[in-house]
């Protein structure tokens, strides 16, 4: 027997493969926003197995982030130091169990990602990521 397919997932797998780089980056940050707003959730009620599972998964998310970066551009060293100051404030809101630093780190991603959405939007390339 094999598993019925799931047309949300379908659509999500045929976004990705359609989308520019600006446009994944973009998705990258939803994912790491999402996954940082369920962990806090979870630390608040807890639940301690799933904040970490959920910090963990937006550190990846992170670290995908930085290996999409061009260093051939300024922008991106600064990206990395942002990225690299994210890291460590979503492990010491793990470690502590304190969801302040990591809300500080949603606060920075979504401003990070309107612009990256301007930037898709506008159809402009990309200045700080691997094409």
């Amino acid at each position: 027997m094999y598993a019925k397919p799931n047309p949300q997932e379908a659509y999500r797998q045929q976004g990705i493969l359609t989308a520019n780089p600006t446009e994944l980056i973009v998705m990258l940050y939803d994912g790491c926003i999402k996954q940082l707003k369920l962990g806090c959730i979870a630390v608040d009620g807890q639940n301690y197995e799933k904040s970490n599972a959920c910090f963990q998964k937006a550190q990846r998310i992170i670290m995908e982030l930085i290996t999409s970066l061009d260093f051939r551009y300024d922008l991106a060293h600064d990206l990395l130091r942002l990225y690299e100051f994210m890291i460590d404030q979503i492990i010491e809101g793990n470690l502590k169990k304190d969801t302040q630093p990591v809300q500080a780190v949603v606060g920075l991603l979504e401003e990070l990602r309107g612009a990256w959405a301007q930037v898709a939007k506008s159809g402009a390339a990309s200045v700080a990521i691997a094409e």
